[in-house]
């Protein structure tokens, strides 16, 4: 159906799709995240774990490998990548949930923040190590230390990096996080751990959200809240990262880190919505619908980003990206299980 939508698209009369309009793209990319959103409940049934973001990069990403889009088509996309994706990331500020957060402890916070500090840092190592460029290494370093494939595209939106940079990150971010997501649960049977240990384990390790309460679930009820909660600490660092990365943005244009920073809006927009939200401002019976309407937002924004990226790109890449990431994960997993098991 999809196929055919943007095989209509491509033959209707070019005076109807001028390259300043926006409607063309957001309808297939809403398209697709519509599909996505529809795909991800019988995937479940199925025992295939996946969020709908997730489901619909992998639907944008399959779908571009055919010669059927049209360049009209291109700035619908690009407004769905940046402004489209910032109003996603300013709304995650409601579904942060600060005093869940504030619940972890201080020495949880801290445990949590070792983890996400260490693996930013040596995500960006060995990246450059192994001769990624610099936008390249901070994608996959902030993708493998918050939140997967939502904070790849907000480090994106602050870099604006290469599509190419970014179809990798996010790309190995995917596969690795699934990876964790599939062993975890393995392993923590095998290693008989309690589920504060466990849940404390996989909330700091996985990468995506989705990913994180599936493998926090698959060894109990009490592991997934555990789990939760640790992960809802991760994506908390959205704010932070936005911060640093406004820095290496500033850095870079003047060549000194003094320079003037400029920290973007919806980073602001992120911490504000989410302090408002802490302090009981929004009703719940709006903040639900908002919830809803940013994960949304966010799913068609990673549609956005799949149909605009190629994955012939990615395999031309060879193996370094892979060994990058692999290095990473494999770093977030000792780390988080150490401080799991010592917390």
């Amino acid at each position: 159906m999809l196929l055919r939508l943007m095989t209509t698209v491509a033959h209707v009369d070019s005076s109807c799709l001028r390259p300043n309009t926006l409607v063309s793209g957001l309808l297939i990319a809403v398209g697709v995240a519509a599909l996505a959103d529809a795909l991800t409940p019988a995937l479940l049934a199925a025992g295939v774990v996946a969020s709908p973001m997730v489901v619909s990069l992998l639907l944008g990403l399959v779908l571009a490998q055919f010669p059927v889009m049209p360049n009209a088509v291109k700035p619908g996309l690009d407004f769905a990548c940046r402004p489209v994706l910032r109003f996603a990331i300013v709304l995650m500020g409601l579904r942060i949930g600060l005093p869940q957060v504030a619940a972890v402890g201080g020495s949880g916070l801290l445990a949590v923040f070792a983890i996400v500090a260490t693996t930013l840092l040596f995500g960006y190592w060995v990246s450059r190590r192994f001769g990624l460029s610099t936008d390249l290494a901070w994608l996959l370093a902030s993708g493998h230390a918050i939140c997967g494939a939502a904070a790849v595209a907000a480090a994106d939106s602050v870099l604006k990096a290469k599509e190419r940079d970014v179809t990798q990150a996010l790309t190995l971010v995917t596969l690795f996080g699934t990876i964790t997501m599939l062993v975890l649960p393995m392993l923590g049977s095998w290693l008989q751990l309690g589920a504060d240990e466990y849940g404390f384990w996989v909330g700091g390790c996985v990468h995506e959200v989705a990913q994180a309460l599936a493998a926090g679930f698959a060894l109990g009820p009490e592991c997934g809240e555990v789990a939760s909660v640790v992960k809802l600490v991760r994506v908390a660092h959205l704010l932070p990262l936005g911060l640093v990365l406004a820095v290496v943005v500033a850095r870079r244009a003047t060549g000194q880190v003094r320079g003037r920073i400029v920290v973007p809006w919806f980073v602001l927009g992120f911490a504000a919505v989410a302090i408002v939200d802490a302090v009981g401002f929004v009703p719940y019976s709006v903040a639900q619908p908002l919830r809803s309407l940013c994960g949304f937002a966010m799913t068609v924004a990673m549609a956005a980003l799949g149909l605009k990226s190629s994955l012939r790109d990615v395999a031309k890449a060879g193996t370094r990206p892979l060994l990058a990431a692999a290095a990473t994960t494999s770093v977030i997993t000792a780390v988080a299980f150490a401080l799991a098991v010592r917390c």
